[in-house]
């Protein structure tokens, strides 16, 4: 991360302290809910400045239900590696322990949150601050947790509170885009029987055309699939894993994977068993968040679009890669919606996803979701369609 003054090689009074911090990993994955990394950092003129160790739930970040707390220390100025230590195995206040060398510092003043519910995504901010608790510099790491459980629970609490309703025109004109684009090939490519794989409500009953298949869909929610029985009764409705489909070998012409890959812990290990139901010559087909978009590549980083994503794909990794090695050949190729109008504050983001995601906007989001098309590698969402070549 730069520094947070300009100019870099000038010097600077204590007024405009320099700052760097340099995470040895921009994501730490807990296992057995541990996790440990080192920062590195470089601090001139700072002395009087806090620093904090601030984690959030990925999305949203209400304070107290969403925050898993906070911890401050004091650093003095010159160069720092720090060890940093993270415990969730139960919220306290040695759930993030920082150590320089062999000794541990001491944090003067923390809140925790001991009811925090863990998500599959947590934010962990690194920040400075000064006596009048404005923001001198700001990082962060993401902190996954993979375990099923915890999914499980996530997917849980989201089904309680929200929906698909969007109040907000960002994501609703990316769903009607994608929905158009998905009739198309829905009609060209699909033939017989039809596996919805972690449906949820089912973009097939959103398309209102009578399509020349039948449809399967399936998902874990055992309430949700009943209620989509009664109002649905031409679907079969079915609960499984999608990560294993409990079907016989070729039980299926075809598949549609809508948004779902990227909250599978183990989403090769899933491909291979979406292809073991696949009849040989039938058509997948996939859409999913694009872990190389262009934001990211700005910031050098991989942060997800939501907090329940535990892995997302590149463009290049998805195509070239591990469709390939599931047995799958990739005939479609398309980006949807391409980063344009940027802000910068401590990093860089999409204005017409977060301030600018207003009604009035909604000519420029209409434009840069075709501009997807020309640049699908830095695309915000990726639509593949694969043809079955061999199983694995």
């Amino acid at each position: 991360m730069a520094d947070q003054a300009d100019g870099k090689g000038k010097e600077f009074s204590p007024a405009r302290p320099v700052i760097q911090v340099r995470p040895r990993d921009k994501a730490l994955e807990l296992a057995g809910r541990r996790a440990e990394t080192e920062l590195d950092i470089l601090l001139d003129g700072a002395e009087n400045l806090v620093f904090s160790i601030d984690i959030y739930s990925y999305s949203p970040q209400d304070h107290p239900a969403n925050h898993v707390g906070w911890w401050h220390f004091r650093l003095t100025d010159g160069r720092h590696r720090l060890r940093l230590i993270l415990d969730f195995t139960h919220i306290h206040d040695k759930s993030v322990r920082v150590f320089e060398g062999e000794a541990e510092l001491i944090s003067p003043k923390s809140w925790f949150n001991p009811d925090y519910a863990l998500d599959p995504l947590q934010e962990c901010k690194l920040v400075f601050w000064d006596a009048k608790d404005e923001v001198r510099y700001l990082d962060h790491l993401l902190i996954k947790i993979k375990e099923p459980e915890v999914l499980r629970a996530f997917v849980g609490r989201q089904h309680k509170r929200e929906g698909w309703a969007p109040r907000l025109p960002f994501l609703h004109l990316l769903h009607l885009y994608k929905l158009k684009i998905l009739r198309k090939y829905f009609r060209q490519y699909f033939r017989g029987r039809v596996l919805d794989i972690g449906c949820g409500l089912s973009l097939f009953t959103e398309i209102p055309e009578h399509y020349p298949f039948r449809v399967f869909a399936g998902d874990l929610d055992l309430e949700r699939m009943r209620a989509r029985k009664n109002a649905r009764p031409d679907i079969v409705w079915l609960v499984f894993d999608a990560s294993r489909p409990p079907f016989l070998p070729a039980s299926f012409d075809s598949l549609f994977a809508g948004e779902i890959l990227e909250h599978l812990p183990e989403p090769e290990e899933a491909l291979r068993a979406w292809n073991f139901i696949h009849k040989k010559g039938g058509y997948l087909i996939l859409t999913t968040p694009n872990r190389r978009r262009r934001v990211n590549i700005l910031n050098d980083e991989d942060w997800p679009v939501s907090p329940d994503h535990v892995r997302e794909f590149s463009f290049d990794e998805l195509n070239g890669r591990t469709l390939p090695d599931a047995g799958y050949r990739p005939v479609r190729k398309k980006g949807i919606y391409l980063e344009v109008w940027m802000r910068r504050r401590f990093w860089v983001s999409d204005h017409l996803q977060r301030e600018g995601n207003k009604k009035k906007n909604t000519p420029w989001m209409k434009l840069f979701l075709r501009l997807g098309y020309l640049f699908p590698r830095k695309s915000l969402d990726l639509i593949s369609v694969a043809r079955k070549e061999r199983s694995v």
